[in-house]
């Protein structure tokens, strides 16, 4: 048996779904945009994913949605398709072993997920004072 392992880096182009399938496990689908420079030549390349159910429960905990930028190791799979017209296209499904978040939120997420400010906390940016603890280090608190 062979596998062709792959590692991409690539935006959502949509939110995740999320299915049931054989023996009522649930699975989850999305597509993946993979933009590659050549030259002044720039291709972007989409990657249908589907991670079997701990991917799944970790993609839905994670809060994964569109246009989030993630990394995924997986094995690539190429398939021929028929379009309705008759044309030979190709498929490229990638089973994904593992995957993680890449850089930041987007804007509109950041303001989202921010909690709410504690209250007597200070403003961004201040430097609170020093406090003195003590001489000696049995006097730290554990």
């Amino acid at each position: 048996m062979s596998f062709a392992n792959l590692n991409l880096m690539g935006r959502l182009v949509g939110d995740p779904e999320f299915k049931t399938g054989k023996e009522n496990r649930e699975f989850c689908t999305f597509s993946v945009a993979v933009n590659q420079q050549f030259g002044a030549q720039e291709n972007t390349s989409f990657y249908n994913c589907t991670g079997n159910e701990a991917i799944a429960r970790r993609v839905r905990n994670a809060g994964l949605c569109k246009g989030r930028m993630i990394h995924i190791s997986g094995n690539l799979t190429l398939r021929e398709y028929k379009t309705q017209g008759g044309e030979t296209r190709m498929s490229a499904d990638v089973g994904i072993l593992d995957w993680h978040f890449v850089g930041g939120k987007p804007k509109g997420e950041e303001q989202q997920g921010q909690a709410p400010a504690k209250s007597g906390s200070t403003r961004p940016g201040k430097v609170n004072q020093e406090q003195y603890i003590g001489e000696d280090d049995d006097e730290l608190p554990i």
